[in-house]
């Protein structure tokens, strides 16, 4: 069974902003945000910073988009992932503050 591919958004209710990565593994890349931000090792400094001052509880984590996995050997996932990505956050952008 091949692992749930898309985009992961972390909304900061609090402050209405947002975080926005694409993966070929969304529990992975979630399991790994977690754990960093709870550690203080994430990379994007605002959002860990933010993380820290205003508590996890101020944070959701969602699969906003999901991306099926294809029987096609030509499909450049990595791709596909970053143009959805792009479309989310140009979208998102017009209402939230981007990480």
């Amino acid at each position: 069974m091949k692992p749930l591919m898309g985009v992961l958004t972390i909304l900061n209710n609090a402050e209405n902003k947002i975080f926005i990565k694409e993966s070929t593994n969304l529990k992975a890349l979630s399991n790994r945000i977690r754990f960093e931000l709870n550690n203080g090792k994430f990379d994007n400094r605002n959002l860990q910073s933010d993380w820290i001052r205003l508590g996890e509880e101020s944070f959701v984590f969602e699969n906003a988009i999901i991306v099926p996995w294809e029987e096609n050997k030509f499909i450049d996932y990595k791709k596909k992932l970053q143009k959805a990505r792009n479309d989310l956050q140009e979208e998102q952008s017009k209402a939230k503050n981007i990480y």
